[in-house]
Parts: structure tokens; C-alpha cells; sequence
């Protein structure tokens, strides 16, 4: 159904351009899908919904102080972002054309402002340029800058090494560059605006939690929003599928949204790489550890992931040869699909319910190399 994958496509890319991404953007702003999308998202998940002609962009209001959204593994240097806020604003008075040298010194100016309030920019030095390349991958990403150099990835990440280089080309797009911080999600982030009743608000945190995260478990709701998707339960789950096409598994923990198509999930797992394979025995050894209440020790976590290296010598690749570094990779995914949690004290670590599903793994040999699927 087009009105389903326009809303599963919107959850995964909430900044779309008509250039860049036709056939999703044709499918959000069909007449037909255009005003059930942005019903949805505001009356069932609190979030807004903008349609213009070059584009589209979802924003997930936060309710308080609060963003339910999936865990990112890999989240960028907050130095990155800052840059890339910068950035945003110097290309604002930009010409349509701009380089990555152009913004760069533009941001140094900026940013050596007496009310910036920030560390100053120094582009003299490497990791500074490599930080604000980074930057400038972030505000493609929202649609605000677009490449229209012929150099590619090449020319624009060897800025950072040529300080004789203009770097990457880029058309600014000022529709999409206005749209990256919107008023309403704003003034909802400082708590000045937030759902009208009490009932609106356990709506939008459960079924945001169905929608954006691995599982929604009782345990993780308050009082009345275990009420709410006790008393509402059918309604949710018609809501559900009838927005996605996909599954609500119901358990005594809690309920969750299990996807068709693997790639409808940010991050399926395991996939057919290292890491995963690693985080997987990692995971079952663990579980075989925890107490009665799913709690292991930070001592069990090490011996885990020294096994591994033990019982499937053949797994390890380069990259997560040392103990230190499997545990932090299988640590940084194993926590951003919620298999696990910090503790109930320091040096303490607490399985969740969903780890249950990946117990005692059936290892079966493939003739594909981990490390040529990374």
C-alpha cells in the first residue's frame, strides 16, 4: 500500500527532497496520501508534518524534555554538530553557490563573535577541517546543502587534508535550510508547548515507543500509561497496522512492532558482519550468566567477550581484535537495540526481556567472509 510506505519511508527519512528523492516524495505528497500522513502523525504520534513543493520534513516534537527515538550506535562528534549549526547559519547569507571553504571561513568569523559563547573554529588545524567535513555531511543530510560537483565524496573529504583546496561544491537550499529547526518543535523542546490533555499525552508516548523503538515495555511506562495501552490496546493495534502493514506482537513484557521486510528497520540484526556475529555470542553468553532478574555483572561482560574470541577465533576481524574493542562495539549495538541496559548499581548490567529471543543461536558456516561484509 503507497500510504504505508510513505509513512514507514518518512520514519526512516524525515528530510525528504523532491530531487533527490522522487518516488518517496511523489508518494507523500500524492493528494490522496498527503492529508491521512499528516493526520497520523499529529493525532496519533504528536509530530508535524510539513509538505512544501521541493520537499518534506517530519519533525518529532519532543513531549517536555523528552525524545522517543531509537538510540543511534554510531552519534556524531558534538563538536560536528556545533559546526554544523554554524554552518547553517553562515550559508543562510551565502550565495545559492557555495564551497566548503566559502562556509568554513565564514564560520570562523562567526564563531569568534564575542556572543558566540563557543569554542572559536580554527581551520588551520586538521582535525578542526576534518570535524567540519563532517559538519558539512550532516547538512546534506537534511537537504540544505546539495553537491553539484562532479568531484564526489573524493573532492569534498579531501578538504580536510588541502588546505589549498575550495573543497565541495554546494547548492543551498534555503526551503529546506529554514526548515531544519521548526518554531512549534522549538518552543515544545523549552516545554512551552506540549499535548492539550493528559490522555493525548500517553497516546503519543506509547505509540511513540511501539513506532520508534525495538519494544514498548509495561516495565518502562508510567502508571497511567500502562493504563492507556491496557484500555486502548485494540485501537492501538489497528492503528498499527493499519499505518504500517506490520505485525504487533503481544507478550506478558510489553508489545512490540515487528517489521515485514528487515529493511524497513534501522537496524536489523544480526546482519551477516563481524560485529553482529560477535554481539550475538556475546548476548548468548550473557544470558546463559544473568540472575533471576536478568542482571549480569560487569566481570561477567569481560569473560563474555573474551569467550568469543576463544570459541570463534575465525569471527574476529581486524577491527575488534582486542577484548577492549569487541566489548565496546557489541556493548554500543547490544544497548541501541535495547538487548541491554545499565544496572541497577555501577559495574552492573541489566538483560531485557527481548534478549530472550536470541537465545541459544544456531551458528550455521557460510562461505561469505565477515570481513568482506562489513
Amino acid at each position: 500500500m503507497d500510504r504505508r510506505r510513505a509513512f514507514v519511508g518518512l520514519l526512516a527519512n524525515p528530510v525528504l527532497d523532491r530531487r533527490r528523492d522522487p518516488e518517496l516524495f511523489g508518494l507523500v505528497r500524492h493528494p490522496q496520501h498527503r492529508p491521512e500522513l499528516s493526520n497520523w502523525f499529529s493525532s496519533r504520534l504528536g509530530y508535524r508534518l510539513i509538505v512544501t513543493d521541493t520537499g518534506a520534513r517530519l519533525f518529532r516534537l519532543p513531549l517536555g524534555d523528552t525524545v522517543i527515538a531509537p538510540r543511534r550506535v554510531e552519534m556524531p562528534p558534538r563538536r560536528a554538530l556545533v559546526l554544523a549549526l554554524l554552518a547553517a547559519a553562515a550559508a543562510e547569507d551565502a550565495e545559492d553557490i557555495t564551497t566548503t571553504q566559502d562556509l568554513s571561513d565564514r564560520v570562523r568569523v562567526l564563531s569568534n563573535r564575542d556572543d558566540a559563547e563557543i569554542t572559536a573554529y580554527d581551520p588551520d588545524r586538521f582535525a578542526e577541517r576534518k570535524l567540519f567535513a563532517t559538519a558539512m555531511k550532516l547538512l546534506m543530510s537534511t537537504g540544505a546543502l546539495a553537491p553539484v560537483d562532479a568531484g564526489g565524496d573524493e573532492q569534498r573529504d579531501g578538504w580536510a587534508r588541502r588546505t589549498d583546496k575550495i573543497g565541495g561544491t554546494y547548492a543551498v537550499r534555503r526551503e529546506m535550510l529554514l526548515r531544519m529547526v521548526d518554531p512549534a518543535a522549538f518552543a515544545a523542546a523549552l516545554g512551552t508547548r506540549g499535548p492539550a490533555t493528559i490522555e493525548v499525552a500517553e497516546r503519543f508516548s506509547v505509540m511513540r515507543r511501539l513506532l520508534e523503538l525495538p519494544v514498548c515495555l509495561y516495565s518502562d511506562l508510567t502508571e497511567a500509561e500502562r493504563a492507556y495501552l491496557i484500555r486502548q490496546r485494540s485501537r492501538i493495534v489497528a492503528w498499527c497496522t493499519e499505518m504500517t502493514g506490520w505485525t504487533v506482537e503481544q507478550r506478558a513484557e510489553g508489545l512490540a512492532l515487528i517489521a515485514t521486510d528487515e529493511a524497513d528497520t534501522d537496524l536489523p540484526f544480526p546482519r551477516l558482519r563481524a560485529v553482529d556475529f560477535v554481539s550475538l555470542m556475546v548476548l548468548d553468553e550473557l544470558y546463559r550468566r544473568r540472575d533471576d532478574a536478568g542482571v549480569v555483572s560487569e566481570a561477567d561482560l569481560t569473560a563474555a567477550v573474551a569467550e568469543v574470541a576463544v570459541r570463534h577465533p575465525k569471527s574476529i576481524t581486524a577491527d575488534i581484535a582486542s577484548d577492549a574493542a569487541r566489548r565496546e562495539r557489541a556493548l554500543d549495538l547490544l544497548r541501541a537495540l535495547d538487548l541491554i541496559r545499565p544496572g541497577p548499581g555501577r559495574d552492573w548490567w541489566q538483560l531485557t526481556p527481548i534478549a530472550a529471543r536470541y537465545r541459544d543461536p544456531h551458528v550455521v558456516a557460510v562461505t561469505t567472509r565477515l570481513e568482506d561484509a562489513q
